[in-house]
């Protein structure tokens, strides 16, 4: 299956130090499992940084940084040449001028979330703190931000923009139709069936899907609901299937929180089903709730490699 939002790339950065264990999680999780998907840096504030992820406010460029993780991975070939990933950044917050994106570009860089849970530049994230210039939604730099990411051919993602954001950044698609912009949910379940913060509601499950988007039902437990985690996971599937009518626009995604470093044994209970073991569990619970082959196919596989043609 294709994973539409892992931060890998960060666990790499994390542990560079300590690669024998990073090569071995990444044995346990492409064996006959994850074989491609959004790999992502992220951003959080540098207080956050240091104390959940060891990284210090120093250590924090993402230009540098994703220069040394791709070195890392092309010299200790930490992620197999068959593996199939696109590169993301999630949250803009360390971007020093817009300009940067063009070498993000040429880096490689092909999806980006314009903002993370908190507040930046760009714009509003979820979390409900100090707004930016008292004002919620994209700012004049924000707007910036989006022309030139669909000038440059990178994709959108949308998740953690609180809904003024989201919205704003839609409205800044329609206005630059002809260029084609991708945009995408690469980590967000359904609002109607569970009111988490990060959730879509179905009007904004239509607007991704109206430009032919692509969100990935994710199995972090807190957006997924307060019991019967698998269950409800499949709820999700099933709800963003009948909205639209079809599964064209459903992908999956993992966020796979296990690796922090802060209160590992809450972190390595966060998601629904071990990373190892995802495809299995995914394929079973899909095939037990009377998906068929092809709708399966599409769900793992097809419908993400469609939407980056």
């Amino acid at each position: 299956m294709y994973d539409c939002h892992y931060d890998l790339l960060t666990y790499i950065y994390m542990n560079r130090n300590n690669l024998k264990e990073v090569k071995q999680r990444c044995n346990k999780i492409f064996n006959n499992n994850i074989t491609g998907g959004i790999f992502n840096l992220f951003y959080m504030s540098e207080k956050e940084m240091y104390e959940e992820l060891e990284i210090k406010p120093e250590e924090i460029d993402i230009i540098l940084n994703l220069k040394k993780v791709q070195e890392i991975i092309q010299e200790e070939n930490i992620i197999p040449k068959n593996i199939k990933y696109i590169i993301g950044i999630e949250g803009l917050d360390y971007l020093k001028k817009i300009e940067d994106i063009d070498e993000l570009y040429k880096l490689g860089v092909r999806s980006v979330n314009p903002v993370w849970n908190n507040h930046n530049k760009f714009g509003t994230g979820v979390r409900p703190i100090k707004k930016t210039n008292n004002k919620k939604g994209l700012t004049e730099l924000g707007c910036r931000l989006i022309k030139k990411l669909i000038e440059t051919g990178i994709a959108i993602d949308l998740s953690h923009c609180d809904e003024e954001t989201f919205w704003e950044i839609i409205q800044e698609c329609i206005k630059y139709k002809k260029l084609k912009p991708k945009i995408l949910a690469s980590h967000s379940n359904c609002k109607s069936i569970y009111n988490a913060p990060r959730n879509l509601t179905d009007n904004q499950i239509k607007a991704i899907a109206e430009f032919g988007g692509i969100i990935g039902i994710v199995e972090v437990k807190a957006f997924c609901s307060d019991l019967e985690y698998e269950q409800s996971y499949i709820k999700h599937i099933n709800h963003v299937k009948k909205l639209l009518g079809n599964v064209e626009n459903i992908v999956l995604a993992t966020d796979d929180m296990s690796y922090y470093k802060i209160e590992p044994k809450y972190y390595q209970n966060v998601n629904i089903f071990k990373q190892e073991e995802v495809e299995y569990k995914i394929t079973k619970l899909l095939k037990n709730n009377k998906f068929t082959e092809n709708e399966i196919e599409k769900i793992k596989n097809k419908n993400y490699i469609n939407f980056w043609k």
